[in-house]
């Protein structure tokens, strides 16, 4: 008999449950003149991020993100001495929804985005953010 795997056994890479801020806007053309809807993330991973919201995008729908992360930019090579971090700008990334799925016993729905476009350096100071999140949780 075979055994289910959990959706931890599924994961690419390892995420950590935290809430962000996150503005996401679905891309199409022309361009919304309205900011997106903001919502707070359940959990991070380099790969993707995993947030609730109140209306479903379709599987595939590709999203632009502004993830609000405290503290993100200190990972960045700095392009200055007078660079100043505590002025964090949002992560911004291109991401594609995995998944979308209804809550169970509430209103709403959750939804799993993968990064398919994130500026080089952006990457590398997110994935050092994440794996000092790791760190601390230990």
């Amino acid at each position: 008999m075979s055994e289910l795997k959990s959706d931890k056994d599924h994961r690419e890479f390892p995420r950590i449950s935290k809430e962000i801020p996150i503005e996401v806007s679905k891309i199409s053309y022309p361009l919304p003149e309205t900011p997106g809807k903001s919502y707070l993330s359940k959990n991070i991973s380099i790969g993707g991020i995993c947030f609730s919201l109140t209306i479903p995008y379709e599987p595939e729908t590709v999203l632009s993100l502004k993830i609000n992360i405290p503290g993100w930019e200190s990972y960045k090579k700095p392009f200055s001495l007078f660079l100043d971090v505590s002025s964090d700008a949002p992560l911004t990334a291109i991401g594609e929804v995995v998944w979308c799925r209804k809550l169970s016993g509430g209103p709403g729905y959750e939804m799993g985005v993968r990064f398919v476009d994130i500026y080089k350096d952006d990457y590398q100071a997110l994935m050092k953010y994440l794996e000092a999140q790791s760190d601390n949780d230990k």
